[in-house]
């Protein structure tokens, strides 16, 4: 639009003064500034859609200064002497079509004030000066009111160039907080690492990059051990674990592969390409191994593992959150089984998988009440071998299942609120079969994670203990290491309320997990059981027997009760009993029985208590 005016203006003030100049001013001037306006012009609209880099835009900017300044000193160079040959008309013409023209100027070169104000300060006092000193009055009148006139006009360009230039600063400054926050959106704030939804998000573009018939494998990975640290050392040292853990599996990014922090102790990664079976457990095996070298922080030298779980694209599954269940079964399956080891999704795991589907399905239609039912395994004082209480022992058959074993419904009822219902149905049956036991005669009963880590779902719990006629201190609740590793905070409020009802405490599966002495320091315990692996390993394992000794030892300075479980052989019972271990239990004394049985299996002992062998 610049340009295109100046031409017109240009070819204006030939005509006016064609009559009266020399051709070279009216013909040969005119074309030289028609011609590099016409380039100028067309340079411009050709390429106005197109992007520009900053530093080309830099480059132009400076370009249009140095053109637009060489352009103008030959325009006035031109008007000038065109003035010397016009009479005052023609010289009033072209006063007016000069001011005129830089006013335009000014106006479309607002963006570029230092351009705009360097074209007035060469054109406009020139023609000024000349109205000023060679015409009369009423030309010195019109000097200065063209002159107010440049001066507000120059003004206004000033402020319209400050106004822009603030808008501009305040969209850059929103872009810039826009990139800011979609990295915090993106990003752990922890660690940097990406988070669960920059993570998914560059999974997808992965596969949907891989489409074609590439490969990809994912892998989930958690913290072995995370809990007990952060619950003895407090969350600040825990952050730096954290941290650290982090910077050892960024070593493992780049390339191929991308590592995120999911949240809490889990973290995740992709990696690009077809890989082999072994190469994905190579890979599994040095995380695992660079996750389980010491960690040693100022306060503390601190041992960890890590457990990983990998699916593969396009074997195991075709979407982002498919493949991340997988890998999150494959590691949940780890964990069981072969904590701090890598394991690959298989067809067996999606077998049971599509298992515990149908298990999670039937539960929820399950008519709990009519299905849960209970069987009861005896404890027996070792020294006397006298039964001094039953543990009960949940049993459920499914209408379209059949029986269904606790160690194949209590985990999938465990990942939904059902576990809730499932422990209340248990725990009332139980109670109102221990009612007629012998007041001699306790109740062992276990507590699922998910129950103490819920507030509603003890407070129901302690109402449905407190309305039976059961005496409390009968009854001894069972809890694990792993419910206490979930949610120590509020599982230790539960064993207090617990506590409070007048029941007694005891600590399951001790030894199996990542046994802390914090958690018998700062819980009223009153027994310790230890877990059934190390009794199995016995005779075979020496170190299994120097940790039962150890435990029993425990006990014994701690003045806590050991009970064993797990007990199978005659071989196994001697070996405790020269231990010292106070209480066992285990198939040697009898299988899970039913409710009717229980009387029998009572009278059976207090009758070999009073004079026959129970071994015999």
């Amino acid at each position: 639009m610049l340009y295109s005016i100046l031409c017109l203006n240009v070819i204006t003030i030939a005509f006016v003064f064609s009559s009266v100049a020399p051709p070279f001013l009216i013909y040969v001037a005119p074309s030289v500034l028609l011609v590099a306006g016409a380039i100028r012009a067309y340079s411009w609209r050709s390429r106005r859609n197109k992007p520009v880099d900053p530093d080309r835009a830099s480059a132009m900017l400076q370009s249009v200064h140095r053109f637009a300044v060489g352009f103008a000193l030959a325009y006035m160079a031109w008007t000038l002497a065109l003035f010397l040959y016009g009479d005052t008309g023609r010289q009033s013409q072209l006063v007016y079509t000069v001011v005129i023209t830089d006013i335009i100027c000014s106006f479309t070169l607002a963006h570029l004030p230092r351009v705009a104000l360097a074209l007035s300060a060469i054109t406009l006092p020139a023609f000024l000066l000349l109205l000023a000193f060679s015409g009369g009055s009423d030309a010195k009148v019109i000097a200065l009111n063209l002159a107010m006139v440049a001066l507000f006009f120059g003004y206004m360009v000033a402020g319209s160039a400050r106004d822009f230039e603030r808008m501009v600063e305040a969209q850059l400054r929103s872009v810039q907080l826009a990139d800011e926050n979609r990295l915090l959106a993106n990003r752990d704030s922890l660690t940097g690492l990406p988070n669960r939804r920059e993570f998914f998000a560059r999974l997808e573009s992965a596969l949907d990059a891989e489409s074609a018939g590439g490969g990809l494998v994912v892998g989930v990975i958690d913290l072995d051990g995370f809990k007990p640290i952060n619950d003895l050392y407090g969350h600040a040292l825990g952050d730096r674990v954290l941290r650290e853990c982090a910077a050892r599996l960024e070593l493992f990014s780049g390339g191929a592969t991308t590592i995120a922090r999911l949240g809490g102790d889990e973290f995740a990664l992709f990696m690009r390409g077809r890989s082999s079976e072994d190469d994905i457990l190579q890979l599994g095996a040095q995380i695992c191994a660079a996750l389980k070298a010491p960690l040693k922080l100022a306060e503390i030298h601190a041992g960890l593992s890590a457990s990983i779980g990998f699916a593969r694209y396009p074997q195991d599954a075709m979407d982002a959150h498919r493949l991340y269940e997988r890998a999150d079964y494959a590691l949940y399956y780890g964990k069981q089984h072969r904590r701090g080891e890598p394991i690959l999704f298989s067809p067996d795991h999606e077998s049971k998988m599509l298992l515990n589907a149908r298990i999670q399905q039937a539960l929820r239609s399950a008519d709990l009440e009519k299905e849960i039912s209970v069987e009861f395994q005896p404890l027996l004082d070792v020294p006397s071998e006298r039964i001094i209480a039953f543990e009960a022992l949940a049993r459920w058959t499914s209408p379209e299942l059949g029986p269904v074993p606790p160690d194949l419904f209590i985990p999938v009822a465990e990942c939904g609120e059902t576990i809730h219902l499932v422990t209340r149905t248990i725990l009332r049956k139980a109670l109102a079969a221990a009612r007629d036991w012998p007041e001699d005669i306790g109740l062992s009963f276990n507590l699922s994670a998910r129950d103490l880590a819920s507030p509603v779902a003890m407070t129901q719990l302690a109402a449905l203990i407190e309305r039976s006629a059961f005496d409390p201190g009968r009854l001894e609740i069972e809890v694990t290491e792993t419910a206490l590793i979930s949610d120590f905070e509020h599982a230790a409020h539960a064993i207090q309320r617990l506590k409070a009802l007048g029941a007694r405490i005891s600590l399951d599966d001790f030894g199996a997990g990542y046994s802390s002495l914090a958690y018998i320091h700062r819980l009223p315990v009153d027994r310790i059981k230890i877990d059934r692996s190390f009794v199995q390993e016995m005779h075979a394992n020496s170190a299994a027997r120097d940790i039962i000794k150890s435990v029993i030892s425990l006990c014994d300075n701690l003045k806590l009760n050991c009970a064993t479980e797990g007990v199978e052989t005659l071989e196994q019972l001697d070996l405790l009993r020269d231990y010292g271990c106070n209480v066992v239990q285990g198939f040697y004394f009898g299988a899970p029985i039913g409710q009717e049985a229980v009387a029998e299996m009572i009278a059976a002992n207090r009758k070999a208590d009073e004079g026959q062998s129970l071994r015999a």
